[in-house]
């Protein structure tokens, strides 16, 4: 039966999720052309340049504009997916949704898992938009007739250095490191909608602005998740600071301990708050 309510998930929010991801495309395009106006060109010519245009002007707006809807397209989609979740769990619809004969678990885990689904399909496309914003940015710059190839051969003599100074600052290599970061970054959207249904959840025990209260949960959520956050990061950094390392050393292990747990902690914070959220649609299920 969970496939079935995968099915039916996706089904109900496959046009909007789709719709924003022909968004990010067209924000990408936006994003390429901006690094087409003559200022960009110029650079590769020892920045040598008469002055700006309109273009150049244009390009600049153009890129700004770029960041924002980026910005807008990641929150929009987590938004569109709490919408979605409080409609069809906490309104009218959520009768058809808790009448059918299946668990709450069920119900709560399909729409877990499309909904990070989602927020992993933008968080992939966002990156893949930046990373052709960079190539971009540096094929507008690179004198005439220069290739990548070249480039990535003038860096090869760097990269065996860099890795071994990465290893002594964080304790792994670039690539074990990266390694982790991509797979932190698939369990992340999935906690985060699991975080946003609970908060989602404990605003319906409220009997008027559920969804200000909504609001209000998932605000002061992040708020404490984020002073444990900084307690935790703050002991360690006294501690280590007391055994009088090196800078960079010290500031690798920082930014360790700061991305472990801020990923323990939002695995934690799923976990209770997905009970919360059963508990609430079992228990003390209240619809508008």
């Amino acid at each position: 039966m969970l496939g079935k309510l995968l099915k039916h998930e996706w089904k109900s929010t496959w046009k909007v999720g789709g719709m924003m991801l022909l968004g990010l495309l067209l924000v990408s395009f936006f994003g390429w052309f901006s690094f087409q106006a003559p200022v960009w060109q110029s650079m590769s010519d020892n920045g040598y340049y008469n002055g700006f245009t309109l273009w150049d002007l244009m390009s600049v707006g153009v890129l700004l504009l770029y960041v924002i809807m980026l910005i807008g397209l990641n929150y929009g989609i987590m938004i569109y997916i709490g919408v979605h979740f409080y409609k069809t769990m906490y309104t009218d619809e959520g009768y058809l949704t808790h009448t059918l004969p299946v668990s709450k678990h069920e119900i709560l885990v399909s729409k877990i898992l499309i909904g990070g689904l989602w927020m992993l399909l933008v968080t992939i496309g966002v990156f893949l938009s930046v990373m052709g914003l960079v190539s971009s940015m540096f094929g507008a710059v690179m004198p005439e007739g220069y290739s990548w190839r070249e480039l990535w051969d003038e860096m090869q003599p760097y990269m065996g250095y860099m890795d071994d100074m990465f290893k002594d600052t964080f304790g792994m290599s670039i690539t074990s490191y990266f390694i982790l970061l991509a797979v932190m970054s698939v369990v992340q959207p999935f906690c985060t909608i699991t975080i946003l249904f609970g908060a989602i959840s404990i605003g319906q025990l409220f009997t008027k602005h559920r969804v200000l209260m909504a609001i209000v949960s998932y605000v002061g959520i992040m708020i404490v998740a984020n002073m444990l956050s900084s307690m935790v990061q703050g002991v360690f950094s006294i501690n280590q600071m007391a055994r009088s390392l090196d800078d960079n050393v010290l500031l690798g292990r920082y930014m360790n301990v700061s991305l472990y747990f801020s990923v323990f902690l939002s695995i934690v914070e799923a976990i209770i708050l997905y009970i919360v959220s059963h508990q609430i649609t079992t228990k003390k299920l209240n619809m508008e």
